[in-house]
């Protein structure tokens, strides 16, 4: 089969043939999708598991792991310590809901 034949084979082919074959070649081939990850150097690692360390924390490849692909260790008291900007941050974890327990709150006692 040329080429000139497979492209009237592909334009005679139905909505639902087109549907069965996009997804045989979806199952031989899917679609990978790229792991996050943050590149840091030696030093900056080192800087993230001594700030650890210093906050309580073992400072374990595991948990500089998981910080470097965009995970959150519970510090406790509904806060949560991540790495963003090459900076060990700590926020409430709740905060965008407080916002939502306010106006709930003022609308039902106005």
């Amino acid at each position: 089969m040329d080429e000139r034949e497979l492209q009237e084979y592909l334009h005679s082919m139905s909505k639902k043939e087109l549907r069965e074959l996009n997804a045989r070649l979806r199952m031989v081939k899917p679609k990978r999708r790229k792991g996050y990850r943050q590149d840091v150097d030696n030093q900056q690692r080192l800087q993230l598991e001594y700030e650890l360390k210093s906050r309580g924390f073992d400072g374990s490849e595991e948990e500089i792991d998981l910080l470097l692909r965009g995970g959150s260790i519970p510090s406790g008291a509904g806060l949560r310590v991540f790495y963003r900007n090459q900076r060990l941050q700590e926020d409430d974890k709740w905060r965008q809901w407080y916002w939502m327990a306010e106006r709930i709150y003022s609308f039902l006692t106005t």
